[in-house]
């Protein structure tokens, strides 16, 4: 499982603008402004989707885009919880629940979470201490250290962003900041 948590830190590292890392910031600055690129792009994704669009999916079984951003949600909700943090008041008890219970919402709500969601989990990652950061975590009940949970998550992350990706180009939604639509 290390090597795994090595080489989801890697892919984070390299999935980051070149500005970013060329900064000499912290592995902990470099995560915040990761998960705020993450949060920027799925709230983008997310709007330019119409609301029909929100239960399309590839096929039967298969994640709908609401599915995903709801999971996005929950992610930035719960993934905290194996860090030893509390998930917000607003999230339902337990990963599956709050799954269903983010998933469900209309494309306003929806939008509204996500930003409230990705607040939650910068927050937690910006204002952890380093004594935090070196503690014994885990990711989905894998134990590990706090540091290498936070990069196997966003790496997590990360893949569903690429999955709603996926499905806007499918349906012709053109990420806001890709270089075909300027």
């Amino acid at each position: 499982m290390r090597k795994q948590a090595v080489w989801a830190m890697v892919a984070v590292m390299l999935a980051l603008p070149v500005g970013v890392r060329a900064q000499g910031s912290s592995w902990q600055d470099v995560q915040v402004a990761d998960i705020e690129t993450m949060r920027d792009k799925f709230i983008q994704l997310g709007e330019a989707f119409n609301e029909s669009q929100y239960t399309w999916r590839p096929m039967a079984g298969v994640r709908s885009v609401q599915d995903v951003l709801g999971l996005a949600v929950a992610e930035a909700h719960m993934f905290p919880t194996g860090w030893g943090y509390d998930a917000p008041a607003v999230a339902a008890d337990g990963f599956m629940a709050e799954v269903g219970r983010a998933a469900a919402l209309s494309k306003a709500d929806m939008l509204g979470e996500l930003e409230t969601s990705f607040g939650f989990l910068i927050d937690i990652v910006r204002d952890m201490p380093e004594s935090k950061r070196l503690s014994d975590g885990s990711y989905f009940g894998q134990a590990m250290p706090v540091h290498a949970s936070i990069a196997t998550a966003m790496a997590d992350m990360h893949e569903h962003l690429g999955q709603l990706i996926a499905y806007a180009r499918t349906n012709e939604v053109v990420p806001p900041w890709s270089a075909s639509n300027q």
